[in-house]
């Protein structure tokens, strides 16, 4: 499905740079409490037009490096953070100084909203979304910096999405960066970069549930629009738990989608990083009353790749999937 639009208008806000055309960087790094990924793209050179992953690299985090609350601090070892990232970004072998960047979901909080007009001003339009979204934030709205692309399902109607996080946060992150030479030319929430990866499904929705690293981001798309997205932390619990309150919450949204949005839900994708048991997707259909399907990355995409790494894309590479696949 293309995403280009909407994940163009939610990246370039991002960094306050302007409306250029969608273009991925060489190489896009991944953010996690227990791991960084780095993944170099190959250019459109594997024989249908398309581009791939080309080579990564997955290194582990220490304990307690990284905490991705929206109200920070999300950065508690940012010389931990720093040496991952570069062992990563070398073993991938790209000089490229501007990077793309994926944050945990719960660095951030994501929502859309109906508004009737938005000022022509981005930095006004921005201040306003802050405050629509301000019973949301766990800080202060003038704090945030907000990423958000319009859409119109009705003439009457203006949808945005939009993405919020605290100044100081974002900061951190690419406080981070700077200690490796680089810079970020995107920055976006991981389960964004999922979207992309679902099928044309004409006027139903679709949710996906994507687990990863002690954490549940819960989204709902409706062909190219983001209707619904929900992310919770269970750090703490024990597979079990973990896996019921993951359930329980599924189908939360699913009543809710249904009831409160009156949007029908097609299909249901789960996405877990490194993949669950089948006892995950059994659990979920039985909560939802239908089938939950593994949202895994296309292998073509990952061709190049061979050995630990092509294991590694399988593991780990479904929202780098996304994006490649939505790359002109």
């Amino acid at each position: 499905m293309d995403w280009k639009d909407e994940l163009k208008g939610l990246w370039h806000r991002v960094t306050w740079t302007g409306t250029a055309a969608f273009s991925l960087p060489g190489v896009l790094l991944e953010i996690q409490p227990d791991f960084v990924l780095a993944a170099r793209l190959a250019g459109k050179n594997n024989g249908n037009g398309g581009a791939q992953v080309g080579r990564l690299a997955w290194k582990a985090l220490p304990p307690g490096c990284v905490a991705p609350s929206p109200g920070g601090p999300a950065v508690l070892n940012p010389e931990a953070l720093a040496g991952a990232l570069e062992q990563a970004v070398l073993a991938v072998g790209n000089g490229q100084t501007r990077v793309g960047l994926l944050l945990p979901d719960g660095a951030v909080r994501v929502g859309v909203f109906p508004f009737e007009t938005l000022p022509a001003n981005a930095r006004e339009a921005a201040t306003l979304i802050a405050w629509k979204m301000r019973e949301s934030l766990p800080f202060p709205p003038e704090e945030a910096r907000i990423t958000y692309q319009t859409t119109r399902p009705t003439t009457s109607e203006l949808e945005v999405t939009a993405v919020a996080g605290r100044a100081s946060v974002l900061a951190a992150f690419e406080g981070v960066l700077e200690a490796v030479n680089r810079s970020s030319a995107m920055m976006l929430p991981v389960t964004l970069a999922l979207l992309p990866s679902l099928p044309d499904e004409g006027g139903r929705g679709q949710l996906v549930v994507h687990v990863c690293s002690s954490s549940a981001t819960f989204a709902v798309a409706e062909g190219e629009r983001l209707r619904f997205w929900r992310t919770r932390d269970f750090s703490g619990l024990a597979e079990a738990e973990y896996l019921e309150q993951v359930a329980a919450e599924a189908a939360r949204v699913v009543a809710s989608t249904e009831d409160r949005l009156e949007l029908p839900l097609g299909r249901v994708w789960f996405c877990a990083r490194p993949p669950a048991t089948l006892a995950w997707l059994d659990r979920l259909a039985q909560a939802l009353g239908r089938a939950a399907e593994p949202l895994e990355p296309h292998p073509g995409l990952g061709s190049l790749l061979v050995g630990e790494e092509k294991a590694l894309f399988r593991t780990y590479g479904a929202p780098l999937a996304g994006l490649v696949a939505n790359r002109e």
